[in-house]
């Protein structure tokens, strides 16, 4: 039930989103000719600006304090009832692409119907991984309880959360997760509200060709969500997806604007680069290369002054009030970089700068990121090849369609190539401490690969050799169609479910790996039942061992001071209940000397012990209080029973007491 309830407040959701999309399209556009390309591009393109939209909405009644359901549903009623006339539209607009579709399937062309299938079989299997709790630290620590904190305060307060850094930073996607956890509390309605955005913004990419739109939905599923990159996230409440998903979508609303010259295209473009700003600082980036890609419409005044100032203002109501709130409160509008970071002490920002400005991993270290030099160059394409391109059956393949677009249609493909090879200058030269910043470039790699193979085939189907070739073609299946027109789908059926079953059908009689290489190792055997659940989070879990033993236990009080978000994950491990097992992972002895009587105030009769991994729980937590920790374990250490060990090296133990004096 939670599944459903999740799913149909996203579909509200994205109804609302789709309705103020289209009333701003609908008055943008007004005196052009056509207003918009045609309902099914409205209709799959409107998916990402209508969610910004909602955000900006949603943004607004939280710099209020009024995001609260009962404000946002006679809000939003109020809204929907207005514009009743757009909301039949859509509809209408969904009732005529299932019609064609079914036209097509009925004449033998079997893309719809194929189209369909994937996109309802990716939809349930992101929603099926949707449900096992995210094993990374960063969604409990900090992603849903700032999420939640937005719910609880009827929107915002400084900081956010009890963190300097996390409680100040731009919170766009935040809010979006704010909007599902209005109406189901559960960290479910967060991870599909990412998975709203990443198919949204295939279906935006698919809306970008101008023939073929089923087939060219296939191909983006080939390059973009069946390969391993991308997809594994997506259900995942973290925002590295969907702000990288809002970037390169502003990326393709620009290149959609300078081949249309349509208002609501620009426009769409700084809604998105807005929403993208207004959930990560380093997405400003993208600020300065679409700028400069306006520069010669805005030069030429092509660009009117009176639809800059549109997109400003788009832009602004989006990404503006995280930037005013932290110059007002904070000093700082990009706080803490540049200009200062109070409440953050010198030494810890030293630390992080260290950190942000070189690799992760150690081994990685060797490469030089410093671009006016030779070896500098010759890093970065190793790395480029290495790193993205090696052994990449879908890179290979992407890299032949953008050449071949740079052949066939330079000119309307340039923009885009160069704003890949500028968005992985710019990774590499500021970012390069690890592969998931790249991930708008590789992102926009891919998309420009897609629009490169629109390209082509558009090139191909307005030369005179193809007419020709598709006016003999068609006088032949004029007198055959209804036997080789369905053989024809039939056969295309065939073959297609073959590439993408045969994977699977293999993995069940030999089950060596994984038979989709986008899936997290293991998936495939839950989701055949050769694995149980448990045993598969047990194994792929931090944790989950003990936390779900500390449940079916009911033990209390538990000291786990090295999980930030100990409470949380617990909670999400025994299907979102928490009856207090823990105690809050910010709670700690006030010093040493107060270790014994910290232990007996709070009540602590169980604790957890982390072997593994310890100086990464150090940085996490902060160095005085993993110190603090260790002593209290230490203190109890000698009068407790092992309970349970897990994989990780976590030890769950009892506190029989202090032996009497």
């Amino acid at each position: 039930m939670t599944v459903l309830a999740a799913w149909l407040v996203i579909a509200a959701i994205l109804l609302f989103g789709l309705t103020l999309h289209r009333a701003l399209v609908l008055r943008l556009n007004r005196g052009v000719n056509p207003s918009f390309r045609d309902g099914t591009d409205l209709l799959l393109s409107g998916v990402l600006p209508g969610l910004a939209l909602v955000g900006g909405l949603a943004t607004a009644l939280g710099a209020i304090h009024l995001l609260r359901a009962e404000v946002v549903l006679p809000l939003a009623a109020m809204l929907m009832i207005w514009r009743r006339d757009d909301v039949l539209a859509i509809f209408g607009d969904l009732r005529n692409l299932a019609v064609v579709g079914v036209r097509a399937t009925a004449k033998g062309n079997p893309f719809p119907l194929l189209a369909s299938a994937a996109f309802i079989a990716l939809t349930g299997v992101m929603t099926v991984t949707a449900l096992f709790p995210a094993g990374s630290a960063d969604v409990w620590a900090f992603q849903i309880p700032l999420a939640q904190s937005i719910v609880s305060h009827g929107g915002f307060v400084t900081p956010q959360m009890n963190s300097n850094f996390y409680g100040n930073i731009p919170l766009f996607f935040n809010v979006l997760f704010a909007c599902s956890l209005l109406f189901v509390d559960h960290w479910l309605a967060a991870g599909l509200i990412n998975v709203a955005i990443f198919l949204g913004f295939l279906l935006l990419l698919t809306s970008c060709a101008h023939r073929w739109r089923a087939a060219g939905l296939l191909l983006v599923f080939y390059l973009i969500a069946f390969q391993p990159f991308f997809t594994p996230g997506a259900a995942v409440p973290l925002t590295d997806l969907p702000r990288s998903c809002f970037s390169v979508a502003a990326v393709l609303y620009l290149w959609r604007y300078l081949e249309t010259r349509r208002p609501s295209e620009i426009v769409s473009c700084a809604l998105l680069l807005g929403g993208a700003v207004g959930g990560k600082y380093t997405e400003l980036q993208m600020v300065g290369l679409i700028g400069l890609a306006l520069l010669p419409s805005i030069f030429r005044g092509k660009l009117p002054f009176s639809l800059l100032l549109t997109c400003l203002a788009a832009f602004l109501s989006l990404a503006g009030y995280w930037y005013v709130k932290n110059l007002i409160v904070m000093g700082n509008p990009i706080y803490p970089f540049v200009f200062g970071h109070p409440g953050l002490s010198d030494e810890w920002m030293a630390a992080y700068r260290v950190e942000l400005g070189r690799a992760f991993d150690p081994a990685n270290r060797v490469f030089v990121t410093d671009l006016t030099t030779r070896q500098g160059w010759h890093d970065f394409f190793f790395i480029l090849h290495d790193w993205f391109l090696d052994r990449r059956q879908y890179a290979m393949v992407a890299l032949i369609l953008i050449v071949g677009a740079l052949i066939a249609s330079f000119r309307r493909i340039f923009l885009l190539v160069a704003m890949t090879a500028a968005m992985f200058i710019i990774w590499y030269a500021v970012m390069f401490n690890h592969i998931r910043w790249a991930t708008p470039a590789y992102l926009l790699y891919y998309s420009t690969a897609y629009i490169g193979a629109s390209l082509m085939v558009d090139k191909i189907a307005t030369s005179s050799a193809a007419r020709s070739l598709f006016e003999m073609s068609a006088r032949l299946r004029e007198g055959q169609r209804a036997v080789n027109g369905h053989l024809f789908a039939f056969a295309v059926a065939l073959v297609t479910l073959v590439a993408f079953c045969h994977p699977a059908v293999k993995y069940m009689s030999r089950p060596k790996r994984q038979p989709y290489s986008w899936m997290e190792q293991g998936v495939m055997d839950v989701l055949i039942g050769r694995q149980k659940l448990d045993d598969f989070l047990g194994a792929q879990r931090e944790g989950y061992t003990v936390y779900r033993y500390v449940a079916a236990n009911d033990l209390r009080i538990v000291f786990q001071p090295f999980d930030t978000g100990s409470t949380l994950i617990a909670a999400a491990y025994t299907g979102g209940r928490d009856k207090g097992w823990l105690l809050p992972p910010y709670i700690f002895p006030e010093s040493e000397n107060d270790v014994d009587a910290f232990i007996e105030r709070n009540h602590i009769q169980y604790f957890i012990r982390v072997t593994e991994k310890q100086q990464i729980v150090a940085d996490r937590i902060g160095a005085a209080k993993f110190e603090l920790a260790e002593k209290t374990i230490s203190r109890m250490l000698p009068e407790s029973t092992l309970l349970l060990k897990d994989a990780f090296g976590w030890e769950l133990y009892r506190f029989n007491g202090f032996p009497p004096q």
